[in-house]
């Protein structure tokens, strides 16, 4: 993962790139993840797990770009398409594409609710209380009790929502929050393209 800080401009860049059409085209979606992975960094310990699985699940989508079926690999909708005719969905030597993708799925569910609410929210209103919300109307159905638990204890060291929006380096408080609004709302799309495609093959539950 690349040391350069968050920017939430080139996030809204990244993600703009990732829709041809209804197609969400892979290299732009995993160019957009690998930015983001970055703002699940910025909110510190609390998330953490899901940082070093965010990055290792896009090493294996680079992997899957670079290999010899790479042309399958184009889209997420030829992704899913190849591994059902091949029946690799649930591949247990190596994870398929399709399980790989959908971990960070679920999770781009949970930044497109927390940017929206991050841009709606008061100027004093609270991180922790913010995160907590979007977590437990998303990710949190996903995780066991144990990291639901961890997670509620550690969201209440997250800074204030003012000092957040300084970590993400946009100077115009409008801009910010214009922009915090773009992505969101392409991250929605995205996410109930891909959701869409996942409950046609009844893939939403892979292991």
């Amino acid at each position: 993962m690349s040391t350069e800080e968050f920017n939430l401009e080139k996030l809204d860049s990244l993600f703009a790139k990732c829709k041809d059409g209804d197609v969400v085209v892979m290299d732009a979606y995993v160019d957009a993840y690998e930015e983001l992975s970055k703002l699940f960094s910025l909110l510190g310990s609390v998330f953490g797990f899901v940082t070093s699985d965010v990055v290792e699940k896009i090493g294996i989508l680079r992997e899957y770009r670079s290999s010899e079926v790479s042309e399958k690999y184009v889209s997420i909708q030829s992704m899913i398409q190849y591994e059902v005719e091949t029946k690799t969905t649930n591949n247990k030597k190596k994870a398929s594409g399709s399980r790989t993708l959908l971990r960070l799925h679920r999770a781009l569910e949970f930044t497109s609710r927390l940017l929206s609410d991050l841009k709606i929210a008061d100027e004093h209103e609270k991180m922790s209380s913010l995160t907590k919300t979007a977590y437990d109307d998303t990710l949190a159905r996903h995780h066991p009790w144990l990291i639901r638990k961890g997670v509620h204890v550690a969201v209440y060291t997250l800074p204030s929502r003012k000092h957040f929006l300084e970590k993400l380096k946009v100077e115009d408080i409008e801009k910010a929050k214009d922009l915090l609004g773009r992505v969101s709302d392409v991250q929605k799309e995205i996410f109930i393209i891909t959701e869409e495609l996942y409950a046609k093959e009844n893939l939403l539950d892979l292991p």
